[in-house]
């Protein structure tokens, strides 16, 4: 066989020194033993029936001494026999029961009893049953039970007495019970000394008032191992208790709670935002009798010699590798036969509470954990068999589950709680310190919670994490909840933290603290995992009244130090296949880190720390190097030394009045405002970014600035300061290759001057070094200025571009200065204006700002008219080319689509619609045809400047048009007019400023034209000159736009016209089944009805000319709501001539006809589709 021990948490092997030699008179002597032992009775006492006659082992055999065994058929019932104890240990014999021992509703009653001073062994395999016939009932009608949990008293599975010794073990085995209902009732206390081992595989169950699950009154020379559920539950209820000292090992690998609440589950908290009108007041969610507090889970008031393992794997990482090695040769190898241990605590006591006696002092020593093969390795059936034995340096080892929560409004929560006595005269040491690699935590709801509590009077040493400790409530007002509580008069000095220690409030009122120390002992604290303190919202606004605190160092004055880093990757945890940084915990510190009035050393050397940090009034080192930090930090000490190495760091930093050195260097990228309040740093600054914000106030003893340098300036406009952002009373040396780059941070419409750096001696060189504009407003043009008197100034000079210089066209030259009140009255846009960096930005930004300014609405209703007008013509044209007389109706829907390409003075737009054109004419008054008309249309255009800026147009029309033909000529004319309703939409969406601007309208249309053409030509083939004059007139009324965030406008009426002259020439094709292909457009007299009732095609190409004779532009007054400046607006295009071409193909018969075309007209910088179907009907 061989041997482990475990010194130092190291593994050590070795075989047995001496090998057995037993000479023949030894061996001689051991027969003769063994031959006299068979000779005496081996039998003991058999209860293998029901009995309810108690037993006394000093006269269990007729009278005689001797063992008692309750067999698995055995009973012994002590129902209706109150102070009665079913087996009495009164002699040096064992107790073994397999069988059954009850009593119901019966006080007073004890299952096994063990007198003082005997030898015995005790095991229980079966069931103790102690219980009463009762139920709670729901008495009041509130759908909850009512009334105690236990009516019955002082029911008690195995008592041991006390004043005395006894000896032997006892042992609840596998698959044993011992359940007890009644107040005062105990599973199993043991009042005398044990000299011997506890052992409890089975399960305890005790329910009532002063419920008590294990109790050790006294010491205990052997080893206790709690492998089995304890449950205590009731008003003052305890799970297990030890007020001796045990000398061997303590082992919790099972499951003990306690709690004074009829449920572990139902709780009486309802988080805020599930709360509402209907929700039931606090007191009536849960009466009174349903919320009585216990006692601890688990109480230790006694030295540990070998001290405490709450159990549980060593590695929660089991690699492939691992996997594969079926050796057992390391610690984490025996997982496999481990099991963790869990202690709960539902009420407002700890779950577990070391706390020593007045003028004791308790000690637990390193930890010796004994493993068992549970997995039964050898195949030999024994679980208890002993596998390896490891020594520890911790005195308290948790790899389990600490877990205490007061689940109920208003009751407080602390997990682990270390304390020396009331008097102060008690104390608890903790020989190698906590090891704690499982969880550590408590919950609370409106009220305080604490995971970790070292009271006064302790001595921890060292506290050793990789597992979790954490602290949670929720509250509406400023409970506390703090991770772990170093209490003045406790040591702890070294804290090293690769898991999570936190503290957290659901609720921003908390007052939360991850660690904090009040006993001026803690010097170390090594962080390569998580610290937090963080606040949670709950639903509500953040009033913030709450604390978030990651490290309180704030009460010690012997200074201390916190390192943070990163491990070293081992394994490959995240299963990529590659062991790497991604195989390890980012460590991190969440919330502010204070520091006391001594020396203190903040050094990150990697990961992130998001919270405030404040030094005392001694002096202070901080280092920061491959990590990122948010948050302020604050110097109240008279020296310092601050140094950031490849490191991103937003925050302001306070530097007090003192003096030291302050060096940013390779690769930092800092952002936040330097105030100092004396001229006492040496500062230098080396390959890196530094954006001062606005407050800075950075007076210095020296300056370097070198190795590529960016020097980040922002700057409010609005708020100039009066002193440069720094201030150096010796030299500031600016390398050549430094970059200077300002940022603005507001608006004013006017020129400004802003010092930079201000120095007895400065060493810049003007021309050589870097102006970066990427950051200044388009609107500004800046340069950089030095100048001497008695110092040396670095300054920088911004001055406002004109509209030139802004190459504005001639309606955005207008409204620039109405805008630029905008910008100086509205901070918010005006910050905006400010972060348009380029020519296109600012265009396109300063595009949306403005209404429609082009005759895109003239160009687009004109195209849909035109449309309207064709349709009407390819009607008259079905029936000069079909010859027909009497009532015609037809309908033609179009597609419509503008573009124009804009000029250097103004915008291009794209427009398109749809419309649906229809009439209804009849041979009148000798005239070939009068008719009437109606139009609709539905459409929008957009100015391309880029963003969103609709205008979306819907129109109804009626008109009258007639048509003659005077000989060889077609006459034609037509008139109409039309409703227009207008809507506009501007999306102004600049950096951190939105607006949605939106106008409505009404306007009118006027439009009119009339035609003459003729026809040339004998059979199939036909040419058809043409020529016409057309009017369009567009009436717009006046509007104000509405606006979700402000920019929206005021606009004035407007009245737009244009004049056209065209001539054209039509290509025809005509094919008429039957017909006269020399017909020379006949009038409707001309054929007959069995001509008409023949087929008809027609094809034709249309090319042609248009001519604009006269125009009026759109032209308004405009201003921005609530501001004095207007400004006006008017269309810069020019309606140039266009060529007009058209393709159209006819078919039909004398009922139907068919028609379908397309037109267009082009200029060189615009153009006009339509596409168009249409159908007549004859009746």
């Amino acid at each position: 066989m061989n041997y482990f021990s475990l010194n130092n948490n190291c593994l050590s092997l070795f075989a047995p020194r001496h090998r057995a030699n037993l000479s023949k008179d030894m061996t001689r002597g051991l027969i003769i033993t063994l031959l006299m032992s068979t000779a005496l009775p081996a039998w003991a006492v058999e209860i293998d029936d029901s009995t309810t006659t108690p037993v006394q082992t000093s006269t269990a055999n007729n009278g005689s001494a001797d063992d008692v065994e309750v067999t698995e058929d055995g009973e012994i019932d002590l129902t209706e026999q109150p102070g009665t104890t079913a087996i009495t240990v009164d002699s040096n014999n064992s107790v073994t029961n397999e069988g059954e021992i009850v009593a119901e509703d019966t006080d007073n009653v004890t299952a096994i009893a063990v007198q003082a001073d005997v030898t015995a062994d005790i095991t229980h395999i079966g069931s103790i049953d102690l219980y009463e016939d009762y139920d709670r009932e729901d008495e009041d009608d509130d759908d909850d039970d009512d009334g105690p949990l236990a009516v019955g008293s002082n029911r008690i599975g195995i008592n041991v007495a006390s004043g005395g010794t006894v000896t032997g073990d006892i042992l609840l085995d596998y698959g044993s019970i011992l359940y007890i209902e009644g107040n005062d009732s105990a599973g199993v206390i043991v009042g005398s000394s044990l000299a011997g081992d506890y052992t409890q595989q089975g399960t305890i169950s005790v329910f009532g008032d002063n419920a008590r699950g294990l109790a050790f009154e006294d010491d205990v020379d052997g080893d206790v191992l709690i492998s089995g559920t304890i449950t205590a539950q009731g008003q003052n209820a305890s799970a297990l208790e030890f007020e001796g000292d045990v000398s061997g090992n303590v082992t919790i690998e099972s499951t003990i709670s306690s709690t004074g609440f009829t449920s572990t589950s139902a709780t009486n908290y309802v988080a805020p935002i599930y709360v509402d009108d209907d929700t039931e007041a606090v007191e009536d969610r849960l009466d009174e009798d349903d919320l009585y507090d216990n006692a601890t889970a688990v109480r230790i008031t006694g030295s540990l010699g070998h001290g405490l393992l709450i159990n549980g794997a060593v590695d929660d990482f089991t690699s492939e590798e691992d996997e594969d090695d079926e050796t057992k040769d390391t610690i984490d190898d025996f997982d496999e036969n481990r099991t963790a241990g869990r202690i709960y605590s539902y009420g407002s006591a700890p779950a577990l509470s070391i706390q020593a006696d007045s003028d004791e002092a308790l000690v637990l020593s390193g930890v010796v954990e004994t493993v068992r093969d549970t997995t039964d390795d050898d195949d030999d059936d024994d679980l208890d068999e002993i596998l390896v034995t490891f020594s520890y340096d911790q005195g308290l080892i948790n790899r389990g589950t600490i877990y205490a929560t007061g689940q109920n409004i208003g009751f407080d929560a602390t997990a682990l709680s270390i304390d020396g006595s009331n008097d102060e005269t008690g104390t608890v040491s903790i020989e190698g310190g906590i090891l704690n690699t499982g969880s550590i935590q408590a919950t609370a709801y409106e009220a305080s919670s604490t995971a970790l509590l070292l009271g006064s009077g302790t001595s921890i040493g060292s506290l050793e994490n990789s597992g979790s400790i954490s602290s949670t409530i929720y509250t509406l007002t400023n409970d506390v909840a703090n991770g772990l509580v170093i209490s003045d008069g406790s040591e702890l000095e070294t804290i090293v933290n690769s898991g999570t220690i936190s503290a957290s409030s659901n609720g921003y009122g908390g007052q939360v603290t991850a660690i904090l120390d009040e006993s001026d002992t803690l010097r170390s604290i090594t962080n390569t995992g998580v610290i937090s303190g963080i606040l949670i919202s709950d639903g509500r606004e953040d009033d913030e009244t709450g604390l978030q605190i990651a490290i309180d160092l704030s009460s010690p004055n012997g200074g201390a130090t916190i390192r943070q880093y990163q491990e070293t990757p081992t394994e490959d945890v995240n299963g990529d296949d590659e062991i790497d940084e991604d195989d390890v915990t980012e460590p991190t510190i969440y919330g502010d880190v204070l520091f006391g009035s001594g020396d203190d050393v903040l050094e990150i050397l990697d990961g992130g720390v998001a919270g405030d940090i404040y030094f005392g009034e001694g002096s202070a080192n901080f280092v920061l190097s491959n990590s990122e930090f948010v948050g302020d930090t604050y110097f109240d000490g008279t020296t310092l030394s601050l140094s950031i190495e490849n490191s991103e760091v937003e925050g302001d930093v306070d530097f007090g009045t003192a003096s030291g050195t302050l060096n940013f260097l390779s690769s930092t990228l800092f952002s936040g405002n330097l105030t100092t309040r004396a001229y006492g740093l040496n500062a230098s600054i080396s390959e890196s970014e530094i954006i001062l914000l606005e407050d800075t106030s950075l007076n210095l003893a020296t300056l370097a600035v070198t190795g590529s340098s960016i020097l980040d300036f922002e700057i409010d406009p609005q708020n100039l300061k009066t002193t440069p952002f720094i201030s150096v009373s010796g030299t500031a040396s600016i390398g050549s290759d430094t970059t200077i780059r300002p940022t603005l941070t507001s608006f004013i419409d006017d020129d400004f001057q802003v010092d930079l750096i201000e120095a007895g001696f400065l060493s810049f060189d003007e021309e050589s070094a870097e102006l970066a504009t990427d950051n200044v407003p388009w609107i500004y043009n800046v340069s950089l200025q030095t100048e001497s008197s008695e110092t040396d100034m670095l300054s920088l000079d911004f001055k406002l571009k004109s509209a030139e210089e802004l190459q504005l066209d001639s309606n955005q030259s207008n409204a620039l200065g109405a805008v630029l009140e905008v910008a100086m009255d509205d901070d918010d846009f005006g910050s905006a204006v400010t972060q348009l960096y380029t020519e296109h930005n600012f265009q396109e930004a300063y595009n949306l700002l403005l209404p429609q300014r082009t005759d895109a609405a003239t160009r687009y209703l004109e195209s849909q008219s035109n449309a309207a007008f064709g349709a009407l013509s390819d009607h008259l044209e079905f029936a000069r080319a079909s010859s027909e007389s009497g009532n015609g109706a037809w309908v033609q829907e179009t597609y419509s689509h503008v573009s124009y390409d804009g000029s250097n003075d103004g915008p291009g737009y794209d427009g398109r619609g749809l419309g649906l054109a229809l009439g209804y004419d009849h041979s009148i008054f000798g005239i070939d045809a009068i008719g009437i008309m109606g139009t609709m249309t539905d459409g929008k255009f957009e100015e391309k400047t880029g963003g969103s800026n609709p205008v979306t147009m819907k129109s109804l029309g009626i008109g009258l048009y007639a048509t003659e033909q005077l000989g060889p000529i077609n006459l034609q004319a037509v008139g109409q007019i039309a409703k227009v309703d207008h809507s506009s939409y501007r999306e102004i969406n600049l950096e951190d400023y939105t607006s949605e601007v939106s106008g409505t309208w009404d306007g009118q249309t006027l439009a009119a034209s009339a035609v003459a053409s003729t026809e040339f030509g004998a059979g199939p083939f036909r040419i058809s000159p043409s020529i016409g004059l057309d009017y369009f007139k567009l009436d717009q009324d006046s509007y104000s736009e509405t606006a979700s965030n402000g920019l929206n406008l005021w606009i004035s009426d407007a009245t737009t016209d244009k004049v056209t002259a065209d001539a054209g020439l039509s290509f025809v094709y005509v094919w008429r089944g039957g017909g006269d292909p020399n017909r020379t457009g006949p009038a409707y007299s001309s054929y007959t009805k069995s001509n008409r009732d023949r087929p008809l095609v027609r094809a034709g190409l249309d090319i042609g000319y248009r001519s604009t004779l006269s125009t009026t532009p759109y032209e308004v007054e405009a201003g921005f709501v609530g501001y004095e400046q207007s400004f006006a607006l008017k269309a810069t295009e020019e309606f140039s001539d266009a060529a007009t071409l058209g393709l159209s193909l006819l078919a039909g018969s004398d009922l139907l006809k068919i028609r379908f075309g397309i037109d267009g007209e082009l200029s060189t910088d615009a153009t006009a589709v339509t596409a168009n179907a249409a159908v007549k009907l004859r009746f």
